[in-house]
């Protein structure tokens, strides 16, 4: 006798009245992983204990948010987990062949009627005999040949739109495989950083709608890559996320906070200007002390270069001859002139040409001999001049 075949509309709606307790009896495998045996990144870091046995809501930090699990992830006890799907829905290999075949049947049916999936979206169905409640599928980027801004903002609206559908159906905890790295061919470390930097962002916009986002990861080289950048990423200090909290810079002051800044701010002010006044009054009389000091030092410097001067000024005095005494000497000579030419004219007129030519010629000599006498007497005195 053959067994039926369920209905998965049937199977679904029954499914997800059930609650907690009771879906743990329809689980295929009992060796289910619950979310108090995961702890988040903050415990992990820290080392020193697992996370507590109830789950939190609505309050913590992203480091309380986030976990990084090694290990597979069928066997998640979480509202959904993320399959890494192809664009038919319908099952392949890796994580969305071991999804498929840890559902059952009724997931392959239910993803039929869902007409595949565009690359970077995503899609819901119901967990079916998976201990996760729901299965988000998402079709990532094939970047075996080029890893562009294409291939980034498909692989980035791969987590988006996941959260979404989260959201959208209220619930609260998810696990994400790595989205490409298998056959499609998304190199690890690139990977990770849009998974790591996408969720961060979510869950900061969203600190009230999410308790734990799992990071799953199945092989070492991922676990290693994850676990250096989480460390960088949710340090176990970060800022206490809150319901409606705002962001740094823009959380409007109380008015006591408000008046009292101000009040505070006057006196700094006050003070600043009394201190201000006290550094100009200082400085002024720095300043006067240190005028008289270099006004002494440039008298003292100066009565030196006076004493060396007027040494010099003599010196030169004595070897420099008196122009005027010079003046003297030429003028002395031009009236012994006059005197000579007015003797000459009261002599008698009958003078023989010979004599008088050779007076003449005296005359002349010694005009020119005066002449050059009073020339070289005025350039001697323009050049001592």
């Amino acid at each position: 006798m053959s067994k039926k075949k369920k209905d998965w509309k049937t199977e679904r709606e029954r499914l997800l009245r059930l609650d907690r307790d009771e879906r743990r009896k329809e689980y295929r495998r009992h060796d289910f992983i619950s979310l108090d045996k995961i702890p988040p990144w903050r415990q992990e870091v820290k080392g020193n204990e697992k996370a507590e046995g109830k789950e939190r809501t609505g309050s913590g930090t992203t480091s309380d948010k986030v976990s990084l699990y090694k290990g597979d992830i069928t066997v998640l006890e979480v509202d959904a987990i993320v399959n890494a799907a192809n664009s038919t829905l319908l099952g392949g290999g890796g994580v969305d062949g071991c999804i498929h075949k840890a559902a059952g049947s009724c997931l392959y049916d239910e993803c039929h009627s869902l007409n595949g999936c565009d690359t970077g979206k995503a899609k819901i169905t119901c967990g079916y005999d998976l201990p996760a409640k729901y299965v988000i599928h998402t079709v990532g980027p094939v970047a075996r040949d080029h890893v562009g801004p294409t291939e980034t903002g498909d692989l980035s609206s791969c987590y988006e739109n996941s959260l979404k559908l989260l959201l959208e159906h209220g619930l609260s905890t998810v696990a994400f495989p790595c989205i490409s790295t298998g056959i499609y061919g998304f190199p690890n470390e690139p990977a990770a950083d849009i998974a790591l930097n996408t969720v961060k962002t979510w869950i900061e916009e969203n600190p009230d709608k999410i308790t734990r986002v799992i990071f799953c990861v199945f092989l070492e080289n991922d676990f290693t890559i994850y676990k250096k950048k989480m460390a960088v990423l949710f340090p176990d200090n970060d800022t206490e996320l809150k319901e409606g909290q705002p962001t740094e810079g823009n959380t409007p002051p109380s008015k006591k906070s408000k008046s009292r800044d101000q009040s505070q701010e006057r006196n700094r002010d006050e003070e600043d200007a009394g201190d201000e006044e006290d550094a100009d009054d200082d400085a002024a009389a720095c300043g006067d002390v240190e005028m008289m000091s270099q006004n002494q030092d440039e008298d003292g410097d100066q009565d030196e270069p006076d004493d060396d001067a007027k040494e010099k000024d003599e010196a030169a005095s004595q070897d420099k001859p008196d122009p005027r005494a010079e003046e003297k000497d030429v003028s002395v000579a031009v009236n012994n002139r006059d005197k000579d030419e007015e003797k000459d004219e009261e002599q008698p007129t009958t003078i023989p040409e010979e004599e008088d030519a050779g007076k003449c010629t005296v005359d002349m000599e010694d005009n020119s001999e005066v002449v050059e006498s009073s020339a070289s007497n005025g350039e001697a005195v323009e050049k001592k001049e």
